[in-house]
């Protein structure tokens, strides 16, 4: 019995799915996609998923759609390559830094939703307690961020070491299979016996259902939390894996232990548009999920959204937002101005 047989077609999945809200078509639906598993069919639905997986927090049925959609993609070439290239966040910074102004679609888009990068930080104390792992993209497109979290994390006494790279979840929603697993095969390695605080939380959780035993860094915060309190108002996005997994209940505890106000968006967890590299690879269906997100955000009269994932944060700054990070607002609410 196949994955596809647990699906009973009942239709609960259509508006949790980013791709069918912008399309109203089946065939860019879950139901739809799964359907053309089932028959054997090539659709080119099963290479516009957003692989957000809120059809599976839907399904009555318990339809592991993940992990199907896993198992049938077929990486692409171009795919393939802009992969590998973040699994080494420093060859990105100067690919991008010497790719600007060269004349592809594919360059101008990546340019268009990242404005800027900056060198990976490189940072080892002599027998470190603390891993802190930001993640390929966290560690290029938003390093005040990673130095914010360090400086957190040595806050509370412990040594760290900063290990850059890929946790593979691009790999593994893109249908990579051999790279993903050997990507965690990599990790498992160098994070054996040592305490690993993840920095992007939808990283955080792949890792952890690939078996990683890691803590997300809202864990990491709760735990070590002082009496401390942010004047502060945001409104709060919920990154697809992260919610998937619980991890962002944790990131609400500390926004509450924080005192920080939080004005609702409508749908925290609806797809922000990205997809991982989904908004590179296909612009037009994430530009509308982009659009129907910042509508969203719209409702809750803030521009200050707490985003603990970078490409949801990428997304955010795209369409106006002003995307803010839990190790940011630890750090201090000084340079948090909305405007």
């Amino acid at each position: 019995m196949g994955l596809e047989d647990a699906c009973v077609h009942c239709g609960f999945c259509l508006e949790a799915c980013p791709t069918y809200v912008v399309t109203r078509s089946e065939i860019h639906s879950p139901r739809g996609r799964i359907t053309s598993v089932r028959l054997g069919i090539s659709s080119e639905g099963i290479e516009t998923c957003m692989f957000c997986r809120r059809c599976e927090l839907a399904c009555p049925s318990g339809v592991e759609y993940g992990k199907l959609i896993h198992n049938v993609r077929q990486e692409n070439a171009a795919k393939k390559a802009l992969n590998l290239v973040m699994e080494k966040p420093y060859l990105a910074y100067r690919l991008f830094k010497s790719s600007k102004g060269l004349n592809s679609r594919l360059v101008r888009r990546i340019h268009e939703l990242i404005p800027n990068m900056d060198e990976p930080l490189e940072y080892r104390e002599e027998s470190p307690e603390v891993i802190l792992f930001p993640g390929c993209l966290m560690s290029v497109a938003f390093r005040k961020t990673v130095d914010n979290a360090l400086h957190f994390i040595k806050s509370r006494g412990y040594r760290v070491e900063i290990v850059n790279g890929c946790c593979g979840l691009s790999h593994y929603s893109e249908g990579d299979k051999a790279r993903s697993n050997a990507l965690i095969q990599q990790l498992n390695e160098k994070f054996k016996g040592k305490r690993v605080v993840s920095l992007s939380s939808n990283c955080s959780a792949h890792m952890r259902e690939m078996g990683l035993e890691i803590e997300d860094f809202s864990e990491f915060a709760l735990s070590e939390l002082r009496d401390e309190r942010r004047e502060l108002i945001v409104t709060v996005h919920d990154p697809c894996h992260a919610n998937l997994l619980g991890i962002t209940k944790v990131t609400r505890k500390v926004v509450e232990k924080l005192g920080i106000r939080v004005v609702e968006m409508d749908e925290p967890s609806f797809e922000c548009g990205a997809g991982g590299g989904y908004f590179i690879h296909h612009p037009e269906i994430a530009d509308k999920v982009m659009e129907v997100k910042a509508e969203k955000v719209k409702k809750s009269g803030q521009k200050l959204v707490l985003s603990t994932n970078p490409a949801c944060s990428l997304a955010l700054a795209f369409k106006g937002f002003k995307p803010v990070h839990l190790a940011d607002v630890l750090e201090g609410v000084e340079n948090l101005n909305p405007s």
